[in-house]
């Protein structure tokens, strides 16, 4: 098992092997056919949620960040790894939480203090000592009666 020293190592790792992807981000691609319409030329973009305006549906609308160029570019290259990095770093983040939250129950659980036993078990038995105390009362004065003889 995985402890949280571990996935903050792994986290750790992450950041400092490059940039890491803002928030809310993703490459968005378009296609554009050239004037010979024989060649598709793609480019991608950097796209931003913008939850301040939204569409008449609600959705956020999208908000361009920066141009990326094409599939070689080198803009291109280190934003798909930037954001594949952010991406591990969050499936990092809900482990460690999760984690946490399992550590946080276990504490929790072993600082209980047991638990009473129920009214009608404790009269159960105090019942039942009583009944072994009247016996014992009662074996004790027939041994004193026999020996006054």
């Amino acid at each position: 098992m995985t402890t949280v020293a571990e996935i903050q190592e792994q986290i750790e790792k992450i950041r400092a092997s490059g940039d890491i992807a803002p928030p809310n981000t993703w490459i968005g691609s378009s296609s554009l056919k050239k004037k010979d319409k024989k060649h598709t030329y793609t480019y991608y973009r950097l796209l931003k949620a913008d939850y301040d305006n939204r569409t008449k549906s609600g959705k956020p609308k999208t908000k361009m960040v920066s141009y990326l160029g094409s599939a070689d570019n080198e803009k291109y290259l280190n934003m798909k790894a930037a954001i594949e990095r952010r991406n591990q770093i969050e499936k990092l983040l809900k482990q460690l939480e999760k984690l946490e939250k399992e550590t946080n129950t276990v504490t929790q659980t072993s600082k209980r203090k047991p638990r009473q036993p129920a009214l009608t078990t404790l009269v159960m038995e105090l019942i039942t000592q009583v009944q072994t105390l009247q016996n014992d009362i009662q074996e004790l004065k027939q041994q004193l009666s026999t020996s006054k003889k």
